[in-house]
């Protein structure tokens, strides 16, 4: 299974987000390192991983 080329520049593509405000502000810290929640969304593209709502679909 290849993806698309339109999907390979729309990641390229991903907002990066500060989270400083959260921090401060809520006292929020992430669960999950950037690498770590890639490395996921790599694993569930290989494994075809999905849910039954449109966006979601294997």
């Amino acid at each position: 299974m290849s993806a698309s080329p339109d999907l390979f520049d729309a990641v390229l593509r991903l907002p990066l987000l500060d989270c400083a405000r959260a921090r401060s502000e809520l006292g929020w810290a992430p669960r999950r390192t950037a690498l770590e929640a890639v490395g996921e969304f790599l694993d569930g593209l290989r494994q075809e991983a999905g849910m039954e709502t449109a966006p979601w679909r294997p």
